[in-house]
């Protein structure tokens, strides 16, 4: 094989039906290029745990890029692990309970979180967006200070979800831009991603990408929302779903199918195989 190419796709609304479920003929063709000596990474905002099992249904490889780019790990061998600093979290923190919104920060296996857990983590489908698979995944309630200041050292990311209202979030954003150390992405129209300020999935498929000296220009990229951006912009070939905002097509060098019309198989088996 002349070429090797890193392919990084995003989970939710690229590689998964609605139903979190991957194709066969999806799982099959990724399986055959990693034969054929190609990477294939997971690179989500999910936690590890999460992004790991979902990993584990179309590749043996153990490669995962989580937590937007925050964590990155080849066969649970950590090669990447940026943290929010404490300024980030306690700002952040302070701005969530003026606009009276839950918070929700991760590390890889934990989710900590303010008020009460949403209907968004309470239903099947989104629930198993949680899922770790061995049932150790754990809630972990900050309302109370020192449980706050107990477990900010492990916090990768955060997420904001306004389930009612998600016109507000726009004036929660603007305030999120005003502190310092953190970076404000989306991954849905009710949602916004906070992340470190030097971290994103770009940084995360940069460093798998060298480890494996592979050029920009083999480097092909999925996804369908905001916080794929970055990645879509930075590799030789960023591929938009047909589901993906209007701003992630506009940055992408190819649109594919849906996720539902398994967009990645159709674009992979043209591009490379």
């Amino acid at each position: 094989m002349n070429k090797k190419y890193l392919i990084c796709s995003d989970i939710d609304g690229t590689l998964l039906h609605q139903d979190q479920t991957v194709s066969e003929k999806t799982r099959d063709l990724i399986q055959k290029l990693e034969n054929d000596g190609h990477i294939f990474s997971i690179s989500t905002g999910r936690m590890y745990r999460s992004a790991r099992e979902v990993g584990h249904k179309v590749s043996q490889s153990g490669h995962v890029i989580a937590s937007n780019g925050s964590y990155a790990a080849i066969r649970d061998e950590e090669i990447l692990k940026t943290t929010l600093e404490e300024h980030a979290i306690r700002d952040t923190y302070a701005i969530m309970r003026e606009f009276n919104l839950p918070l929700f920060f991760f590390s890889t296996n934990s989710l900590f979180y303010t008020k009460e857990p949403p209907a968004f983590f309470q239903n099947l489908a989104d629930k198993s967006r949680l899922d770790t698979g061995h049932n150790s995944f754990s809630l972990v309630s900050i309302n109370d200070k020192d449980a706050f200041d107990e477990n900010m050292h492990q916090f990768l990311n955060a997420i904001v979800v306004a389930e009612e209202d998600a016109s507000q979030l726009t004036d929660v954003r603007n305030a999120l831009n005003e502190a310092s150390g953190i970076r404000v992405l989306s991954s849905h129209h009710n949602n916004l991603e906070i992340l470190p300020a030097n971290s994103d999935k770009k940084t995360a498929v940069e460093i798998l990408s060298k480890h494996y000296n592979i050029p920009r220009e083999r480097i092909i990229t999925f996804g369908d929302g905001e916080n794929d951006i970055g990645m879509l912009q930075y590799a030789g070939t960023g591929v938009a779903m047909a589901n993906a905002s209007d701003n992630v097509k506009a940055v992408a060098n190819h649109i594919t199918d849906t996720n539902e019309a398994d967009g990645v198989y159709k674009f992979l088996k043209e591009f490379i195989s």
